[in-house]
């Protein structure tokens, strides 16, 4: 491994991928319940490998020197993670008692915004102050949690 290695490259890859898995949910939403559960238990899992990815690999590892300017972003990743998780729990329940999931296309805005300030703020900025041991550290985590 070079000094050139990402986190934010490896996470730009994750989210294209929840991206289109909420574009196919999106569009199997409108086709039979079984398709849609599916096309959501599919979406749902990556989601939360993501989340988990980022909350458990890379976060713990994240002890930045300057304490107040380092954990900045960490409060309003921590909000975005909370809502993204209450949404996919009331899908859960949805899907549980056959109902039709609402506020997808919304949803799918809300989480571009989220990526993009992760994109923008969050691992930028990782990449920039970590250490090339605790980033290939975290890369190493990240590829064990999510395959490609």
């Amino acid at each position: 491994m070079t000094d050139k290695i990402s986190i934010l490259s490896l996470m730009i890859e994750d989210h294209c991928n929840i991206e289109k898995l909420i574009s196919e949910l999106e569009k199997k939403s409108k086709e039979d319940f079984e398709v849609m559960k599916k096309a959501f238990h599919k979406f749902e899992w990556e989601l939360e490998k993501h989340i988990f990815t980022e909350e458990k690999a890379i976060f713990t590892s994240y002890n930045p020197e300057d304490v107040a300017e380092g954990y900045k972003m960490l409060p309003e990743l921590t909000k975005q993670h909370n809502y993204i998780i209450n949404m996919l729990n009331n899908w859960r329940n949805d899907v549980r008692n056959k109902r039709v999931m609402r506020e997808i296309s919304s949803f799918k805005q809300f989480l571009i915004k989220h990526k993009n300030f992760e994109e923008e703020k969050v691992y930028p900025k990782l990449d920039e102050s970590l250490p090339f041991e605790e980033k290939r550290h975290i890369i190493a985590k990240i590829n064990e949690i999510v395959q490609r």
